[in-house]
């Protein structure tokens, strides 16, 4: 009779991620961080276009708008966090992955 092989995480990388919690655990803050440059990315640009406009005022609008949305991208962001934090102390659930 052959041995059972016992899955060892160091050579199955996928036995890591054995339930949600701990992959949420890796994900969410990869998307913090995705989003944090996101919102810099487009803080940069509008600045760019504020800079290339040349006095137009419909770029400058543009780039405006840009800016506007960004930050409005971030509050988003942070709002969900918080109301989620909040959920949790609310129901006393410990979310691991924030």
């Amino acid at each position: 009779m052959l041995p059972t092989p016992l899955i060892n995480p160091t050579t199955f990388p996928a036995v890591r991620f054995a339930n949600i919690s701990v992959l949420l655990g890796v994900l969410i803050p990869l998307m913090y961080i995705v989003g944090g440059l996101i919102f810099g990315w487009m803080l940069i640009w509008s600045a760019y276009l504020i800079i290339t406009a040349g006095g137009d005022p419909e770029k400058v609008q543009k780039a405006q708008q840009t800016a506007t949305f960004a930050v409005i991208g971030i509050f988003v962001i942070i709002i969900a966090i918080v109301l989620v934090k909040l959920f949790g102390f609310i129901t006393n659930i410990d979310f691991p992955f924030l």
